[in-house]
């Protein structure tokens, strides 16, 4: 009989060596990278309820803006990294 052994074979725990972000330690970062940029529009969400205008000020939307779109070109990055360490173990 052939298969895996010990926990994750029993059910008791999710095999996370065939998850997508759970298979290595870069594509972790790129799903907490992902995770901060949610965060972070829904932080400048917030940004605008609480504003006496109704719109955030212009340095509001800039420390956002950037946290967006740097959380986001790290988390591509990493994902790509770890598709490559991925690739290169399984050759």
């Amino acid at each position: 009989m052939t298969g895996r052994r010990g926990e994750a074979a029993s059910g008791s725990q999710p095999d996370r060596s065939q998850s997508r972000f759970f298979c290595n330690n870069p594509r972790k970062g790129s799903l907490v990278c992902g995770i901060v940029a949610f965060v972070a529009l829904v932080i400048g969400g917030g940004f605008a309820e609480i504003s006496s205008n109704g719109s955030p000020t212009s340095l509001e939307t800039a420390v956002v803006r950037y946290i967006i779109v740097g959380s986001l070109v790290v988390g591509v990055t990493l994902y790509v990294i770890g598709g490559r360490m991925l690739s290169s173990d399984r050759s």
